[in-house]
């Protein structure tokens, strides 16, 4: 179940370069990205035409595309501009263009109808800058379905349990409260907050902080598959997320904001811009919150796909805590319905899962 109108993230911008083509599956399509010389971001059907070779193998003459295995030549635009042995090349033999742009330091790919591509709908990544320059970038290649993806940033219980490694001890009293849920459309909002608590070690460590603290998790989603994660921890009694104390000195918080972009039915892109307001001596450290946390979700999700694979029409349990889940889940079926009709109305051919 893709939804193909929205923009999806394809690659970081230094990824894509003027020398080799970068291959990427996207929503179960091969896409190749390329620049050209006048340093813009192509992305063109990734598959030749001719004989189906995966032009991520393809060599970059000038701003032309050329497939490894029979020399067919591509514009930019798609348009097959060279065959050798003819003298023309048919116009028929093209390549599908899809609409990309640059913003946060990433390329944004529309897979869907080209005429609704508006960059004015991508993804808002509010704390980061428009160049990327202020977000410090995680990318993941997890082997499990988006859903379970999305399924594990609006569960926010499973912080209190699935991290115990990485948070480094027992974190159980973090799950005896239940967060607050608002659904506004496309969008949900998730507020959990601890207040008094004993620190997760990993907190208390990196933030110098003392034995008690006021810990949250705030989450905004945004249909498909877009997160926004403010974490933190305070020293009890200092105001919290608003404490004026500073980073690592009684204090630790950053923002995630997560973009997950669907390859196949069994595999997820995982992209993250984390902005850490960090001083520079914490900074080193930074990695210790981002990568073993979510090595620890990445386990579960592809656990979770391994299962469903072996028993496909299994049913899942719902707690009072997964009123978000369900809320996302609800809001992806309906966006889904929504753009299958829009497609059957205008090309009943067209219709795709």
């Amino acid at each position: 179940m893709f939804i193909r109108n929205s923009w999806y993230v394809a690659a970081w911008s230094q990824d894509v370069n003027a020398q080799t083509p970068l291959g990427r599956t996207i929503l179960d399509e091969p896409v190749v990205l390329f620049r050209t010389s006048d340093g813009k971001v192509n992305a063109l059907e990734g598959r030749c035409a001719h004989r189906g070779m995966p032009l991520s193998f393809a060599k970059l003459d000038g701003d032309s595309l050329v497939c490894c295995y029979h020399g067919l030549t591509y514009a930019p635009s798609g348009a097959c501009t060279r065959i050798p042995g003819q003298a023309e090349a048919p116009a028929h033999i093209k390549l599908r263009k899809y609409p990309v742009t640059e913003r946060y330091g990433a390329v944004w790919i529309w897979m869907g109808d080209p005429a609704l591509a508006d960059p004015a709908t991508i993804f808002r990544c509010e704390l980061i800058d428009e160049d990327g320059s202020n977000g410090t970038q995680y990318y993941f290649h997890v082997k499990s379905n988006y859903l379970y993806i999305n399924d594990n940033l609006s569960d926010l219980l499973h912080q209190a349990y699935l991290h115990n490694p990485s948070f480094g001890g027992n974190t159980e009293p973090l799950g005896e409260t239940v967060p607050a849920v608002t659904e506004d459309g496309d969008s949900i909002r998730v507020t959990w907050n601890w207040g008094d608590v004993v620190p997760p070690p990993m907190f208390a460590e990196l933030g110098r902080l003392g034995a008690r603290a006021d810990g949250w998790n705030h989450s905004f989603y945004q249909v498909p598959t877009f997160y926004i994660n403010s974490v933190g921890f305070a020293n009890a009694g200092t105001g919290a997320r608003e404490s004026a104390l500073p980073q690592g000195s009684g204090k630790l918080t950053f923002t995630i904001h997560q973009l997950i972009t669907p390859e196949t039915a069994r595999t997820t892109h995982f992209f993250k811009i984390v902005h850490f307001n960090w001083p520079a001596e914490l900074m080193t450290r930074s990695d210790r919150v981002i990568t073993p946390v979510n090595l620890e979700d990445i386990w579960a999700c592809e656990e979770q796909q391994k299962m469903d694979e072996q028993l496909p029409n299994a049913t899942m349990a719902l707690l009072p805590t997964d009123r978000a889940v369900a809320a996302m889940r609800r809001a992806i079926r309906e966006r889904f319905a929504q753009e299958q009709h829009s497609i059957a109305t205008q090309n009943p051919e067209a219709v795709r899962v």
